[in-house]
C-alpha cells in the first residue's frame, strides 16, 4: 500500500496516481498494511521465499563452477601445488561473484578467468604441452556459468 503524502489516503500498490487527490505516487514507498489478513504480506512473503531460493540457487553455480576449475587445473593442467589450486578456485569465485552480479558478460567473464589463469600459470604453473587444454577450458568454461545463472534469474522472475 501506498500512503498518499498529499491527502493521506491510502492506495493499492498497482495504482500510480492517488485515488482521491490524484497526486504522483510514483516515488512514494510502498508500506506493508496493518491489516495481518492483507494479501500483499503474502505476496511480500513469497518474493522473500524466492530471493533466498534464487540466492542459494545462485552460490550453488558459482561452487560447481569454482569446483570444476580447479578441476580442469588439476587434470589437464596438471596442477598439484595446493596453494596455485586455492587460488584457482579463488579466482573462479571472483568471476562467479561477477557474472551473478551483471557486471561481466560472457566474453567479460570469459576474458577475467583467462587473464587470471594465465597469470597463475606464469607465477605457479607448470610448463607444460596440456597447460593449453587447462586454459582453453578455463575460456570456455564462464560461458556455462552464464547461462546457467542466466536460466536461474528466468526462472525467478
Amino acid at each position: 500500500m501506498k500512503i498518499c503524502p498529499t491527502c493521506s489516503f491510502q492506495n493499492d500498490e498497482r495504482f500510480p496516481t492517488c485515488v482521491f487527490c490524484n497526486a504522483v505516487l510514483v516515488d512514494v514507498p510502498s508500506t506493508p498494511s496493518a491489516d495481518p489478513a492483507d494479501p500483499e504480506h503474502g505476496r511480500r512473503a513469497l518474493l522473500a521465499d524466492r530471493h533466498a531460493t534464487m540466492g542459494r540457487e545462485l552460490r550453488f553455480a558459482g561452487m560447481v563452477y569454482a569446483l570444476a576449475i580447479v578441476v580442469i587445473a588439476l587434470v589437464p593442467g596438471l596442477v598439484f601445488n595446493p596453494l596455485a589450486l586455492l587460488l584457482y578456485g579463488a579466482s573462479a569465485v571472483v568471476v562467479a561473484v561477477a557474472v551473478a552480479r551483471g557486471t561481466a558478460g560472457q566474453f567479460s567473464a570469459s576474458f577475467l578467468q583467462a587473464l587470471l589463469s594465465v597469470i597463475l600459470v606464469l607465477w605457479f604453473g607448470p610448463k607444460q604441452p596440456l597447460i593449453f587444454f587447462m586454459l582453453l577450458g578455463h575460456v570456455v568454461l564462464p560461458g556455462f556459468l552464464l547461462h546457467w545463472m542466466e536460466l536461474i534469474h528466468g526462472a525467478h522472475r
